[in-house]
């Protein structure tokens, strides 16, 4: 696989710059403890998620929880992955006939009347670790299930007491599920035993820049450094998603590196536009807005507070403040550094101070 394919990576020699994340990984998935990922989207956790578990030589189900809401959503996840594995699914087939909410379909599975979907996802995992005994089952932005957390993490807790050889990798944001798991309390299902927690950063600018000098070169390619340097500098700061993006650009869409910035960041902004849409989509859309707006261009608590006392004409609550960028923090999407806040994505970075109104 090339490095600028648009896929996720799923082994070691195509991922770039995460040898130390991977060996950690791997070595996790073999001992058998439970790991989460955490990392803003487009940095890689997906692709390391694959790759360590390529190495690991375990069976896998990868389930994508993207825009999955409730309990029947989750189960067909569940069922999309395990059909994206036919090996896996053949050793499986008879314990399937005893779940409820899953019927067997020529060579592949599909969702049935279920009356309890989250029992049928309990049971069908309960299945692979009777079956297949070890297997790892990564589930992609887990924070997706946050209107079914408390059945979930019951069905987590079971798992964890009776199936020792189903290992679970978790990726996310720092929110709902993925903070209950890594700091659980007392009455959670998994208290005293949390996952693993590795934290996916952008990467330097030596690394986003050997990134793309070998990516490049793999098409016979080469490009001068300084127009590399620009191009990092100014629009992907070392964001892997959209490094692979622009190289793509680059390479298989044979663009000048003027044009390949161009078309990176349109498609960018209408990424940023959609992941903001859905985060803001159970909140209170105009504030965390104006907080957005504000942070955009890099400000200090005092900043943020004043600048929105202007807008608003008048008193800003500390509390409800703290609130948001607390939320906004935790879904990955700002970050704070020396006191100074400011949007961690140059695509949602770009997309916001471009824009006046939240998105829809």
């Amino acid at each position: 696989m090339p490095l600028f394919d648009l896929t996720p990576k799923d082994s070691r020699r195509t991922l770039f710059g995460r040898d130390a994340e991977l060996e950690t990984l791997v070595r996790l998935i073999r001992e058998g403890r439970w790991s989460v990922i955490l990392g803003p989207r487009m940095v890689g956790k997906t692709s390391l998620a694959k790759a360590a578990a390529h190495q690991s030589k375990e069976s896998t189900v990868y389930v994508n929880l993207w825009g999955v809401r409730g309990t029947s959503g989750l189960l067909g996840a569940l069922v999309n992955g395990l059909n994206s594995n036919p090996p896996l699914l053949r050793r499986i087939r008879e314990g399937l006939r005893r779940v409820t909410g899953v019927s067997i379909a020529g060579s592949g599975i599909s969702m049935a009347p279920a009356p309890r979907p989250m029992n049928s996802t309990a049971d069908l995992v309960r299945v692979i670790g009777d079956e297949a005994h070890r297997s790892v089952i990564i589930l992609d932005e887990v924070q997706e299930l946050a209107t079914v957390s408390g059945p979930f993490l019951k069905v987590l807790g079971q798992v964890f007491n009776t199936h020792p050889g189903v290992v679970f990798v978790l990726t996310g944001s720092y929110f709902g599920i993925l903070r209950t798991l890594l700091a659980p309390s007392a009455d959670s299902p998994l208290y005293g035993r949390p996952p693993a927690r590795i934290q996916l950063e952008p990467f330097d600018r030596e690394t986003s820049l050997g990134f793309l000098r070998r990516g490049t070169q793999e098409y016979g390619l080469p490009i001068h450094r300084p127009l590399l340097e620009s191009v990092v500098d100014r629009s992907l700061d070392g964001t892997p998603g959209w490094l692979t993006l622009f190289g793509n650009h680059l390479t298989v869409g044979r663009m000048s590196v003027d044009a390949a910035e161009r078309a990176t960041l349109d498609e960018g902004r209408k990424v940023a536009r959609s992941e903001l849409s859905h985060f803001l989509d159970s909140r209170d859309r105009d504030s965390y807005w104006q907080v957005l707006r504000v942070v955009a261009g890099g400000a200090s608590w005092a900043e943020v507070k004043s600048a929105l006392a202007a807008r608003r004409g008048g008193h800003v609550n500390d509390n409800s403040l703290g609130n948001v960028l607390r939320s906004l923090r935790a879904a990955e999407l700002i970050s704070e550094t020396g006191h100074r806040y400011t949007i961690r994505d140059p695509m949602v970075r770009s997309y916001v101070r471009d824009t006046s109104r939240p998105p829809r």
